[in-house]
């Protein structure tokens, strides 16, 4: 008796199991999966920093700036004085030549030379208008002294025996610390003692 009620129900179940149709599984539309993740996304809360921090930026990349190239050192060759300044003019009269007018005024060669912009040349014209220095170039400064323009490959000690002065008076009298740095048409004054004779 109890096997047959046993029996009867697990052929109900079995039926019961074998009727039950299949439920169809929908199709997912894509566009409404996407909305539908959107909202879902857009509806989350932004975090907020702790208390006390600041949040971190995305950093920024800064442009790269050119690298300054610095010059070399130029070396010092030139003198260090004051510019001369003119106390007068003189118009070159014939016969004049610039030792007998730097003898006349109490001036040499070389500041007629200099404060007038003349090359080592020592040629002047009648009727030229030449500045007369205001200032020494040096206090044992003398009428002879003139304006040398360095040639290529020439060394100090070659142009003081050139010119018969002492290396040590031209490297003073031009403020010279380094006998090595001379450079071609570097304007030198010679110190010399007496006239030019070449």
């Amino acid at each position: 008796m109890r096997k047959h009620a046993l029996l009867l129900v697990a052929s109900w179940l079995l039926l019961a199991a074998c009727s039950g149709e299949p439920a169809e599984t929908p199709t997912p539309d894509p566009r409404a999966m996407q909305t539908r993740i959107a909202r879902e996304l857009a509806d989350i809360p932004t975090a907020a920093p702790a208390p006390g921090r600041t949040p971190l930026a995305s950093p920024t990349p800064t442009p790269a700036q050119p690298t300054p190239t610095a010059a070399p050192p130029t070396p010092t060759t030139t003198s260090s004085r004051p510019a001369l300044r003119a106390a007068g003019e003189y118009t070159v009269q014939p016969g004049d030549t610039l030792s007998t007018i730097a003898t006349r005024f109490g001036t040499s060669i070389a500041a007629i030379q200099l404060l007038n912009g003349l090359n080592d040349a020592q040629v002047i014209r009648v009727g030229q208008v030449l500045k007369l220095p205001a200032d020494k170039l040096h206090p044992d400064e003398s009428p002879w002294w003139f304006i040398y323009m360095v040639r290529r490959g020439e060394t100090l000690s070659e142009i003081a025996t050139k010119f018969r002065v002492p290396l040590a008076d031209l490297l003073r009298v031009n403020e010279i610390a380094n006998p090595g740095l001379v450079r071609a048409g570097q304007r030198l004054i010679i110190p010399a003692k007496g006239p030019r004779t070449n």
